[in-house]
């Protein structure tokens, strides 16, 4: 049996998946960060390296034949960081008696490949952070964003996690009308008083994760038609569209390609998927987003794409 790996490396967590020919998923695990520029390059590498180890532990006893890789990393962007990664894999797959293609790819590719099953299209990202990138048919890549938390991030959770927390302080302090987000953080985190914010985002050991994650009661008062929630969601979806905008206007053929949106304030919050939407069809009426596959994870994806690369007999070259 053939199987094909994919690997999606971000700075939160890095999962790899195996499948084989057919596309049945056969081993799926779960890592760390890999980003270089979060935990240095030596474990960022050392963790994929272990990554693929528990990925494979399951697959020890069949009988399988290990063909290609596709990594799409976050942080891994210039020739000698891609050069260094590829290296150090080589000497890992010759370690265990493995010959395997190994491809590194953006985190676009992958995404793209997971939900259309091809490479060229538009993508946009509202997680953690937020990126655009646009990838045409002749495969020339554009990206508009990813600047990262101090100087973008626009539309991200980010982004909307830290309006949360200034909306609730501006309630506090009677700036602002009440908002429920100030009871739903209450409940949600070890507070006694909304004054306790202070203390608590300012420990050293907050990362920009963790004010992230009170995007979920904005999301969930805006749901419950909280008027100060439902501004936030929407601000950062009008600034979301602005980058995507700003990527179409890049190239002509991205006026009328298909769109997709991943990530998990474009899951989680209804109200930022259609207010991002309509605001880029009022400009781009022929632009189109795809229902895909959603379910698959860019891991999956990155794995179709050492597949098809493999098949078409790319070579894994920089």
């Amino acid at each position: 049996m053939e199987i094909f790996i994919g690997v999606d490396g971000g700075g939160t967590k890095t999962e790899a998946t195996a499948i084989s020919s057919s596309g049945e998923m056969l081993s799926r695990y779960t890592g760390g960060s890999t980003n270089p520029y979060i935990v240095t390059m030596d474990k960022a590498l050392e963790e994929l390296q272990r990554v693929l180890n528990e990925l494979l532990k399951p697959l020890s006893d069949r009988a399988t034949q290990l063909t290609s890789i596709c990594l799409g990393m976050s942080g891994i962007s210039s020739v000698k960081e891609r050069q260094l990664v590829q290296s150090q894999l080589r000497s890992y797959f010759q370690e265990q008696q493995l010959s395997i293609r190994i491809y590194m790819r953006s985190e676009a590719e992958i995404s793209l490949m997971a939900v259309l099953e091809r490479q060229y299209g538009i993508l946009a990202i509202s997680g953690t952070g937020s990126n655009t990138y646009g990838i045409t048919k002749s495969g020339h890549t554009y990206r508009v964003g990813g600047w990262g938390h101090l100087l973008g991030d626009e539309g991200s959770g980010y982004q909307i996690g830290l309006q949360t927390l200034k909306s609730v302080i501006k309630t506090h302090e009677g700036i602002e009308p009440p908002t429920a987000m100030s009871s739903l953080i209450m409940a949600a985190y070890p507070l006694e008083h909304i004054t306790d914010l202070k203390s608590y985002i300012y420990q050293p050991a907050i990362t920009k994760q963790d004010i992230a994650s009170f995007a979920r009661c904005c999301i969930e008062a805006a749901q419950a038609g909280d008027e100060a929630a439902s501004r936030i969601i929407q601000q950062q979806a009008e600034e979301l569209a602005e980058t995507t905008r700003a990527l179409i206007r890049q190239h002509t053929e991205f006026a009328e390609s298909e769109l997709v949106r991943i990530g998990s304030i474009f899951k989680h919050s209804r109200l930022f998927r259609e207010t991002y939407s309509h605001l880029l069809l009022t400009r781009y009426p022929k632009l189109r987003f795809p229902e895909g596959n959603y379910e698959r994870t860019p891991a999956h994806g990155a794995a179709l794409l050492a597949c098809k690369l493999f098949r078409d007999g790319v070579p894994d070259i920089l």
